[in-house]
């Protein structure tokens, strides 16, 4: 996508915040239903569902979704599109851009 198109795409965005700021507003929502008698969430995605369940260190075998990982996810996926859109509007160019993001957990207390 270059500048031009990005700016083309966002203009009429851009002027419907100008006119009506409170349309700029958005309540990000997450659901999850849990497994009676079992250890996972369900979770409601725009992809279809996801099971989150335990992290192997707290018993899972692994088949789940962590949510920690799924927290770290986010963030990378929040910070690489943002990048990527503000280097597209400043026509800055790059060849490669890697979004890392680590925490540490303590398993002890599971």
């Amino acid at each position: 996508m270059t500048p031009d198109e990005l700016r083309a795409l966002q203009a009429p965005i851009k002027a419907r915040y100008r006119d009506d700021p409170a349309s700029a507003r958005e309540t990000f929502r997450a659901q999850g239903t849990l497994v009676p008698g079992g250890t996972t969430c369900t979770l409601a995605t725009m992809l279809g569902p996801l099971d989150a369940g335990l992290h192997p260190k707290a018993g899972g075998d692994g088949r789940e979704a962590c949510s920690g990982d799924l927290l770290l996810q986010a963030l990378v996926a929040c910070a690489g599109v943002t990048f990527n859109v503000v280097a597209t509007a400043m026509a800055i160019p790059f060849r490669s851009v890697t979004v890392v993001a680590e925490g540490e957990g303590d398993f002890r207390g599971t």
